[in-house]
């Protein structure tokens, strides 16, 4: 998308939809916040950088890991005709050798 369009359209929404802020959405998009903001009059926000300051906001929360709630680890789930290294490794089973000899 060529540069100007984009800041026409973001003009637009800030004319006629009176947005307080133009959030750029998709990999073909990021990087363009930058080249771009200075010439619109609302907050413009990359979510390639602003997901990556997310993940290192948490990263640096030292949160836990869940152990209850959707968060959790998955647990195991049946598996019939795979490898038994395989199976073992699908089922998060971390009692027997992985292959290569190395465990879990």
């Amino acid at each position: 998308m060529p540069e100007q369009l984009l800041i026409d359209l973001a003009l637009e929404a800030v004319e006629l939809d009176d947005a307080d802020v133009i959030v750029l959405a998709g990999a073909p998009l990021s990087g363009l916040a930058t080249k771009v903001r200075d010439r619109l009059p609302v907050p413009l926000v990359d979510c390639a950088a602003a997901a990556v300051k997310m993940a290192e906001g948490l990263v640096g929360l030292r949160l836990r890991k869940a152990t209850a709630g959707g968060f959790r680890h998955p647990g195991p789930r049946d598996s019939r005709g795979l490898d038994e290294h395989l199976a073992r490794r699908l089922a998060f089973d971390p009692t027997g050798p992985m292959p290569g000899g190395s465990t879990p």
